[in-house]
């Protein structure tokens, strides 16, 4: 698969606390601050809260022509964002799901740049990315 979350987890010094950095890779783009370290259960629960904002969306339908409205629109509310929210890996980032001319993208814009990424990838297959980085963090905080 060309997109997944990368993430690397660590214990703390006295080995009380799971640390983790995260992004997401797809084809050239990288998505989020992968030098940022985050704990492991509160990029969790930000992945968890993702995965309940995406079940509960409907793929927006839009023209070419007229995403960058949309987007602007919706990047009013945090809550529209179809990237993990609230965790310091991708503060500033927004991303909306949609179908641009009946084709499936996850549309991103970066934190300081105004240009939008349009990444190829269906809804379906991103949900299981994401469920990818769960069982992957769940895993690593069991051990741990």
């Amino acid at each position: 698969m060309d997109f997944f979350f990368k993430i690397k987890t660590f214990l703390s010094n006295d080995q009380e606390y799971l640390f983790c950095n995260c992004c997401f890779l797809c084809n050239n783009y990288v998505i989020g601050d992968f030098d940022q370290t985050v704990l492991a259960e509160s990029l969790k629960l930000s992945f968890d809260d993702l995965m309940m904002r995406l079940s509960n969306s409907k793929l927006i339908k839009v023209k070419y022509d007229e995403i960058d409205i949309v987007f602007d629109f919706l990047f009013e509310d945090i809550n529209n964002s179809c990237l993990p929210t609230f965790i310091e890996s991708f503060d500033g980032d927004f991303g909306i799901f949609c179908s641009i001319d009946e084709v499936e993208y996850l549309v991103v814009k970066k934190w300081g740049s105004s240009k939008l990424i349009r990444i190829k990838v269906n809804k379906k297959d991103y949900i299981k990315i994401i469920q990818n980085a769960i069982d992957k963090l769940n895993k690593e905080i069991i051990k741990n």
